[in-house]
């Protein structure tokens, strides 16, 4: 157990990363406004249409296949609550955790080299190993921390939905992977991604354009949803998790080989 918590020079630097990370201001919008915009802004947005819009007009007709039971003993208002709960909402709250962890790694990797101060880091008193978990933990709990306002606010509206119309709270098994399994999975793949990416990256920058690749895969398993192919239910999901948290793993040890002095110092 001991051997899986942060040691004090550990913690020392998960806490310099965080502050240098919060402090750029790329990475402070996307941890603030991707999560206000994706899972208040847009679902309250789409929740006064419901209440606002004569429901006759409420295009629901073309998504009744995504919805459970055919969106049977429905109302049209009903129907569009269950749309930004069950298919629009998981796939913006994906994305987050993503977005989070790729640009937070791109500034605590990269960006160490933008400012000259990687030669300083590598001078301390901690093994190379330790140094590379400890800056992988920052960007982890910054995209979890993330993760959980976006989880907060999105809960929040939802509940404001099933007030207004009468409608079941959208916490179900399939969020219930995607926020305990999936979502972590993906944190952890960005960050290790983005430290795979930041030896070839000569900006912080460049590496968060580069991890703009990484939302595609996201986008094509919910075009997949939208295109009738498949329904992501529980038992889908946490295939996807498994697949995921196999990547995570192969990706996780090719990062810590590559973290070396050699790699971190050339740009």
């Amino acid at each position: 157990m001991k051997r899986m918590l942060l040691t004090l020079p550990e913690r020392a630097i998960v806490r310099k990363d965080l502050r240098g990370v919060w402090h750029t201001k790329m990475v402070r919008v996307t941890v603030i406004l991707v999560p206000l915009l994706l899972c208040f802004a847009l679902p309250a947005f789409y929740l006064a249409i419901a209440w606002l819009a004569p429901e006759d007009q409420l295009a629901t007709g073309d998504f009744v296949p995504f919805l459970p039971n055919g969106g049977e003993g429905m109302t049209a208002r009903q129907m569009m609550v269950t749309l930004i709960s069950q298919v629009l909402g998981p796939m913006f709250f994906l994305m987050i955790p993503l977005m989070v962890s790729t640009a937070s790694a791109a500034c605590s990797f990269v960006g160490e080299r933008e400012h000259s101060t990687m030669e300083t880091l590598l001078l301390a008193p901690v093994p190379l190993r330790r140094i590379f978990r400890a800056k992988v933990a920052a960007c982890v709990l910054l995209a979890l921390a993330a993760e959980l306002v976006s989880l907060l606010a999105f809960s929040l509206v939802m509940a404001a939905g099933s007030l207004l119309f009468s409608s079941p709270f959208y916490f179900n098994p399939a969020w219930a992977v995607l926020v305990f399994l999936l979502a972590p999975a993906v944190t952890l793949f960005g960050v290790t991604f983005m430290v795979l990416v930041s030896g070839r990256s000569r900006s912080s920058m460049e590496a968060m354009q580069t991890s703009g690749y990484l939302v595609l895969p996201v986008i094509l398993l919910f075009a997949g949803q939208f295109s009738g192919l498949f329904t992501l239910g529980p038992l889908l999901l946490l295939l996807v998790f498994a697949a995921v948290a196999a990547a995570d793993a192969v990706l996780l040890s090719a990062a810590s080989r590559a973290f070396t002095p050699e790699k971190l110092l050339k740009g």
